[in-house]
Parts: structure tokens; C-alpha cells; sequence
């Protein structure tokens, strides 16, 4: 199986390079905040299973560090600080949806559980 991390910088990278070519005044970044960006993530996550396995291991600060490290042309500083306090906070965000979407078909195959039982009596 391939690495979920690499898959992921790639689609990271081709993300970056969109964004310098659409860059104006504002920067790469374009004035979003960390919420603004971890929120794009997620987003793209839901459509793509390259960026769901990586967020759904909910990388910790210095895995996404590392992945955006490796962007070219690399970021600032300011700007690799947001794009990795995002990434970190998209994972804790992937992983508080996939853990309440579990709950949530938990309960309701219980419920049809239940109801077949008591319609059996």
C-alpha cells in the first residue's frame, strides 16, 4: 500500500503551486486564517481518499511540519506555520467526524436491531 504521508504532499504540492499562481497581494495565502485552511482541507479530504488517510491518522505537528517542508517553493516561515497548525488541526477535526459518523451508524443498526426484535414478540 503506498504511503498515505507521500500521497499526500503531492496532492499538498499541487494545492501550493494553485496558490502562488493565483497569489496577489495577499500572499499564497490570501489573507485565510488556519480555521480557513484546515477547513479547505477537510473539504478536499471528503473527495479524495489520498488526503483522508492522511488526515484520519490526525498528524501531529511534526509530521505535517515535514510535509510541508518539502513544498517548492518552500513557503515562509509564517506561511509553513499556518499551513501546519491547519493540517494539524484538519486530522483533529477528520477524526472527531469519522469518530462520531461510527456512532452514529452504531446507533442506528442497534435501533433496527430493536425494533425487529420487538416486532418478532
Amino acid at each position: 500500500m503506498r504511503d498515505p504521508t507521500k500521497r499526500f504532499g503531492r496532492y499538498l504540492q499541487r494545492w501550493w503551486d494553485a496558490q502562488l499562481q493565483a497569489a496577489d497581494d495577499g500572499g499564497p495565502l490570501r489573507g485565510r486564517d488556519v480555521e480557513a485552511l484546515a477547513s479547505e482541507f477537510r473539504r478536499a479530504a471528503q473527495f479524495e481518499v489520498a488526503q483522508a488517510a492522511f488526515l484520519h491518522r490526525r498528524p501531529d505537528a511534526a509530521t505535517a511540519a515535514a510535509v510541508v517542508g518539502r513544498l517548492q517553493p518552500p513557503p515562509s516561515e509564517g506561511e509553513a506555520a499556518v499551513l501546519t497548525e491547519a493540517l494539524v488541526r484538519a486530522g483533529s477535526s477528520a477524526q472527531r467526524v469519522r469518530t462520531v459518523t461510527t456512532a452514529g451508524a452504531l446507533v442506528t443498526v442497534l435501533a433496527l436491531v430493536l425494533r425487529n426484535v420487538l416486532r418478532g414478540r
